[in-house]
């Protein structure tokens, strides 16, 4: 786990962003990829060793920053926190409730903080305590923290998909320490790519435009509920109507301006 104070060295590489680090050093956190973008992760200055590996690829340095890692994300306090009656705990603390979330977010989204998490943990347990729910999709899972959270709830089988290879990669690290491989996996890859399998909770705490385009894809009707986060007021107006024409109805709406998150479930006869 990093500690609050200590410090990150990020770099920015533009270009070709499916880098191959065959040989990282000691000091390497992580590689955060996007579309046409990368920021690489370490724990101590590495300029040499990024100018090497950016002049063996077809990329360019960008920018290059350093931030003590409380600054980067606020991180679990030693005690842990309790999210919509889930106590989420950071690595070896020193009292652990059998049914706590371990979690080590690293760099990626997810320690909690964030009012979406917040949210999007409330909506699970209102579903999972009213409804009998026994497989869960996952989409942009970051950390794991919903995906883990759920099989806590009693969800028996989550699939955990992320587009960033860092996320999936830490996500299945906690999924390990909370030993629950047996009933989550994590992949990397496009939502879109995972909506048509049959699910009957599907989450989604992702950018507005993804929403939009899972909102209108083949499948979506396939699965009895969803949770919908990361969007603001108006975009999940947007939204709501998009699923309310698959045959969704708004079950929950929770507001934490300037976020919100909502759940919809299959209407009955759909």
């Amino acid at each position: 786990m990093i500690p609050p104070d200590a410090l990150l060295y990020i770099y920015e590489i533009r270009g070709e962003t499916a880098i191959e680090l065959a040989t990282p050093p000691r000091s390497f956190i992580g590689l955060w990829n996007e579309d046409d973008f990368a920021y690489l992760f370490f724990d101590k200055s590495e300029d040499d060793y990024v100018r090497k590996l950016v002049a063996c690829s077809r990329s360019i340095l960008g920018s290059r920053h350093e931030m003590r890692y409380k600054d980067w994300q606020s991180g679990l306090p030693e005690q842990g926190i309790t999210l919509a009656g889930v106590h989420v705990v950071p690595p070896g603390a020193e009292r652990t409730p059998h049914d706590a979330v371990v979690l080590d977010p690293s760099v990626v989204f997810g320690d909690g903080s964030h009012p979406t998490t917040a949210s999007c943990l409330r909506a699970l347990k209102r579903i999972v305590r009213t409804s009998s729910v026994h497989s869960m999709l996952d989409l942009g899972t970051g950390s794991g923290i919903l995906a883990i959270a759920g099989v806590r709830m009693g969800i028996g089988h989550v699939l955990a998909v992320d587009k960033n290879r860092l996320a999936v990669s830490v996500a299945g690290k906690n999924v390990a320490a909370n030993r629950m491989c047996s009933r989550i996996r994590t992949l990397e890859g496009e939502a879109r790519w995972f909506v048509g399998g049959h699910f009957q909770l599907v989450a989604a705490n992702l950018p507005f435009q993804v929403l939009t385009d899972l909102a209108v894809a083949d499948g979506v009707d396939r699965h009895a509920f969803w949770i919908i986060s990361g969007i603001n007021e108006q975009q999940g107006r947007v939204l709501k109507e998009l699923f309310a024409e698959q045959g969704f109805e708004t079950i929950v709406h929770y507001d934490a301006h300037p976020w919100v998150t909502f759940a919809l479930a299959r209407r009955s006869g759909q």
